[in-house]
């Protein structure tokens, strides 16, 4: 028993110290608010370039990524639109159409095919930049509308900075509160978007590019190497090469550009894995060249943070693990001094975890009924435990994976892979929350209140994620299970 109270003991601490993060965020982002807008230098010259659009399949999505991007504000002869489309769908016809249409115009827009996905998205941006000689490229998923000024608003910053790498600007959604399913993850995405690189950025701590919704400097990009494709989070691998070079990224949230949430489980774990196990295969790509590096140990941290932060899902369910004999020690009384000390720590884990993510959310749109959906949001933030957990691990491992594209509201009939695999997962996603159910209820009857909700919030999010992936994969109607409108009144 004392063996299990001293592992649980050690794992509070770690939870602990990653809640010191959360609150160093918090406090940041009250020091730094009046920053949140920066004024815009002045534009002194008008440098050329290029939009690239990396389209794999994008149907519904990529006649309006591609008429958003001719719409941007910028002298015609100083831009350039790359659609570099990989598809083999129906996707190219539509997008043949509508380049077309806009050359016609007068707008400067390529349709550029490789005949094959290497490197996916990476290898894609990379092939597209040895067709062109522009200074800028500004990169944008095919679900994202970039507002017109948009180069206007971001260039100047890089024009006036030598050392800065690239602009990243904020995401925003267009389908944030079509029901409870997307609700929630705009939710968690909130966290890192309004608070977590605005912090970053105003603090001068490393932060990520987020692969879209950004400008990059060409000669930066060149200096470090370019993309790379061994990893499946090549923004994040670019983005320890350009830290590393001594250059810098800045963050831009007053500028957003909207997006698409997926709009069933089944796409948000795929996304969500794609980006667990490409972080942690940046991680083991460069942990050893980070321990030797002179970068600041806070640019370390953070990008531990970005790359590694997943662990604490595999550590969650040791700690989650342990709570029966924990609790049955506490019932015979076993130790009272280490319970309250734990019991205290625990409190200000949930505490100050719990309110980084309903300030990000009111400050959002500075409206306090956001904070109402805190239990949804991190009833999902729990709910990928499993998922992330094994996505991680693999990672790790090395790993290497497919590029999944996430699918986009319109997507019917989606190809799912690895069926068994993915059955299995939600199986397992079902099963634990049975059992973080099963330890809320204990944890009340024994008068451990706020444990048994917390833990209570994360096992819903484990069944409603598990349950409904699971009858998606069946051929179950997602968009019956994340709960419409309608269903919400």
């Amino acid at each position: 028993m004392e063996v299990l109270l001293f592992v649980y003991f050690a794992l509070l601490l770690f939870f602990t110290l990653v809640s010191f993060r959360y609150l160093y965020l918090i406090v940041g982002f009250f020091n730094n608010r009046k920053f949140w807008s920066l004024k815009t230098p002045p534009l002194r010259r008008y440098p050329k370039v290029c939009v690239q659009l990396p389209v794999y399949n994008e149907p519904f999505v990529v006649e309006r990524a591609i008429r958003s991007s001719a719409k941007l504000i910028w002298p015609k002869d100083k831009l350039e639109i790359q659609v570099l489309d990989d598809s083999n769908d129906e996707t190219f016809a539509i997008a043949s159409a509508v380049i077309s249409e806009l050359s016609k115009e007068g707008i400067n827009i390529r349709h550029i095919r490789r005949g094959n996905r290497e490197g996916f998205k990476a290898g894609a941006l990379r092939y597209g930049m040895e067709l062109t000689d522009a200074e800028y490229f500004a990169i944008f998923d095919a679900d994202f509308i970039p507002p017109e000024d948009f180069l206007l608003r971001t260039i100047p910053f890089l024009e006036r900075d030598p050392k800065l790498g690239g602009v990243q600007t904020r995401w925003d959604f267009i389908n944030g509160d079509d029901n409870l399913f997307t609700k929630a993850q705009r939710f968690m995405l909130n966290l890192h978007f309004v608070l977590e690189q605005f912090v970053r950025s105003r603090e001068n701590l490393w932060l990520n590019f987020n692969g879209t919704a950004g400008v990059l400097k060409r000669s930066a990009v060149e200096w470090v190497g370019g993309w790379e494709a061994d990893t499946l989070t090549e923004d994040t691998d670019l983005s320890f090469r350009l830290y590393k070079k001594g250059y810098k990224i800045l963050y831009l949230p007053d500028i957003t550009c909207k997006s698409e949430l997926p709009d069933s489980p089944v796409a948000f774990k795929a996304q969500q894995r794609r980006w667990a196990k490409g972080g942690a295969q940046v991680f083991r790509k460069y942990w050893r060249e980070l321990l030797n590096s002179n970068m600041p140990i806070s640019w370390k941290l953070e990008f531990l943070f970005q790359s590694a932060g997943n662990l604490g899902y595999p550590l969650g369910i040791l700690l989650m693990s342990l709570l029966p004999f924990v609790l049955y020690a506490k019932f015979k009384g076993y130790y009272p001094e280490l319970f309250l000390l734990m019991g205290i720590l625990a409190i200000f884990d949930i505490f100050v975890v719990w309110l980084a993510f309903a300030i990000a959310n009111f400050y959002y749109r500075k409206d306090i009924s956001e904070i109402a959906f805190l239990p949804l949001g991190m009833a999902l933030v729990g709910a990928l435990t499993i998922n992330n957990t094994i996505s991680f691990f693999e990672g790790l491992r090395g790993e290497k994976g497919t590029f999944e594209r996430t699918p986009k509201a319109g997507d019917k009939g989606v190809i799912i892979n690895d069926v068994g695999k993915k059955l299995e997962i939600s199986k397992l996603e079902i099963l634990w929350g049975l059992y973080l159910v099963f330890v809320s209820i204990l944890s009340v009857f024994l008068n451990q209140l706020i444990l048994g909700f917390v833990l209570g919030v994360s096992g819903f999010g484990l069944l409603w994620l598990g349950s409904s992936s699971y009858l998606q994969i069946l051929g179950y109607e997602a968009f019956d299970l994340v709960l419409d409108e309608e269903t919400e009144a």
